[in-house]
């Protein structure tokens, strides 16, 4: 007897649904399964094969074939045993789903065209129409949670798909999407209790309805991190002004300066003044990690994501990548921060493998017969020392040679450091100054950051509606960037002068946009264009 159940998996960070056809012939004992299955696709025979027998329904003898479609796109994971299970159940006649769509009316009988070799009756309808199923096996019929449970609810709202069946506990992956069925199980046997009992099916409805209010409820009560205040960093004053402009233009930041002066306790605060993410962009990045299994029973992520991937990190584990592409750091950090430390030790081709992404916003793997899409829609901050023993020009404590120094800086190429817009240098924090109060931002908080990029953000909104004033580009970037003659003039003079490349020329114009708005300013000024080139220093020319 044949059957279909609906199923999904995930295609690089992109759901899609895949059909799962069982059919059991009579014939000699065979169990085939074929697809593009990679090798723990093809395992699953083996564990569902077991489930089915210690949960009392062992496979007929007979020629059992299984599909999973589409066929050109090889399929990855272990989410495919329980669809397998069940449609191979619908197979044998022992489920029978438009029962339970019909809430068990005796009309059902009148779809039966008769009866297989087996016995077994067959229907003119097809089987799980509008169920899509995702769990994962164990030998004795539990059904164990799988990754990405949350971009496929997505997907199968969007598809129209009415009713998921899903782990136990992946259950507030569901229940965090709301507009579908969620139908979380613990074990294979009470799947086939909940298509055969009615009354067990409705106290079963009754108990997953009051758990989706009661995590809809607790849900809306989103509990924070503590991040910190950059409140607590002694001075830097000039370097907070710095971050507060990267993030209110979203603006990739690099800072130049001595060990101990505070570089990473700045990097680590910025997501403390970065907007709230909406809704939609917290099921996207709840999505993401739900992919790469790194939820770690968090229902879903309200806090910007901040990744600080160690120096000896490859291209693959950076960018993304593999046999079998999956997603790297920088995805991992997508709307949020992205925080290179030692950047200087990273390899050379690492740190170049973010000159695309740093540029498009998302990472392009390609492979012999498929392409592959990460999102990388991030703040990237860098920070290094000035020389490898960290205390350049101070030679009173730097033992380094010229030769020495430039050999170091020479790590980071041209083109990678025209692409970071900001490059600021943290000094060491003079605490005579600081406490007299002899700084032009004096005491400046998170509160007072926060103000400067709500600010910043508003008067983008208005002007450009959701872009950033870094993603200005052609058109939008004349229009919205406008020079008045003697800011033009100045800027001329200045890509003269300092032999800026056009890219950089843009840059400093997107970044004095940035300053206006913090301002709140609807022109362009000298003095905006004017710290905006101050922030783009010549880091290899230290």
């Amino acid at each position: 007897m044949f059957c279909s159940v609906k199923s999904g998996s995930i295609w690089g960070v992109e759901p899609y649904i895949v059909n799962i056809e069982s059919d059991i012939q009579s014939g000699l004992p065979n169990f085939s399964m074929v697809g593009m299955l990679s090798s723990e696709v093809r395992e699953s025979r083996e564990r569902v094969r077991s489930s089915l027998k210690n949960c009392g329904y062992p496979l007929p003898l007979g020629r059992i074939t299984v599909n999973l479609s589409p066929a050109d796109k090889r399929k990855e994971g272990s989410g495919f045993d329980l669809p397998i299970a069940i449609a191979l159940l619908c197979s044998m006649g022992i489920l029978d789903v438009e029962l339970f769509n019909n809430k068990y009316s005796e009309e059902i009988y009148k779809y039966q065209l008769g009866s297989d070799s087996y016995g077994n009756p067959i229907y003119d309808v097809e089987l799980f129409n509008n169920t899509l199923i995702v769990g994962e096996l164990g030998l004795d019929g539990v059904i164990k949670s799988v990754r990405g449970i949350l971009p496929i609810c997505e997907l199968a709202i969007f598809q129209g798909i009415n009713n998921i069946i899903m782990p136990y506990d992946n259950r507030n992956e569901g229940f965090v999407c709301g507009d579908i069925q969620v139908l979380p199980f613990k074990s294979l046997r009470e799947i086939i209790r909940f298509y055969s009992d009615s009354s067990f099916a409705k106290s079963f409805t009754d108990k997953i309805k009051h758990m989706e209010d009661e995590f809809n409820s607790n849900a809306s009560e989103e509990l924070k991190d503590s991040i910190g205040d950059f409140a607590e960093i002694r001075g830097q004053n000039t370097v907070k002004r710095a971050i507060s402009i990267a993030v209110a233009g979203r603006h990739n930041l690099l800072m130049v300066g001595s060990p101990g002066v505070g570089k990473s306790m700045l990097a680590s605060r910025i997501t403390s003044i970065m907007p709230k993410m909406t809704k939609e962009e917290s099921l996207e990045v709840t999505g993401i990690y739900s992919i790469c299994g790194m939820l770690d029973g968090k229902n879903i992520i309200v806090n910007r994501p901040f990744r600080s991937p160690h120096h000896t990190i490859t291209i693959a584990g950076l960018v993304g990548g593999g046999s079998y592409p999956r997603a790297g750091q920088i995805t991992l950090a997508h709307r949020g921060v992205l925080f290179l430390d030692e950047l200087p030790e990273f390899k050379e081709n690492v740190i170049d493998s973010l000159r695309q992404p740093l540029e498009d916003k998302k990472v392009i793997i390609n492979r012999i017969n498929c392409s592959f899409s990460f999102p990388a829609d991030c703040l990237v901050i860098g920070a290094m020392n000035p020389c490898k023993c960290g205390y350049y020009p101070d030679r009173n404590r730097c033992n380094c040679s010229e030769n020495e120094v430039k050999k170091y800086l020479s790590k980071l190429s041209g083109p990678f450091l025209d692409r970071m817009d900001i490059s600021v240098e943290v000094p060491r924090v003079c605490l005579e100054d600081e406490n007299n109060g002899n700084n032009k931002y004096d005491n400046i908080t998170s509160a007072d950051m926060v103000v400067w990029v709500n600010n910043a953000m508003e008067m983008q909104r208005k002007r450009q509606g959701g872009l950033y004033n870094s993603e200005l580009e052609g058109k939008s970037l004349r229009e919205y960037c406008y020079l008045d003659s003697d800011s033009e003039k100045f800027m001329h003079s200045a890509y003269r002068k300092l032999g800026m490349s056009m890219r950089g020329y843009n840059k400093a114009i997107k970044i004095a946009r940035t300053i206006a708005d913090i301002g709140k300013r609807e022109r362009i000024t000298v003095e905006d264009l004017s710290e905006a080139i101050a922030y783009r220093m010549d880091v290899r020319g230290l």
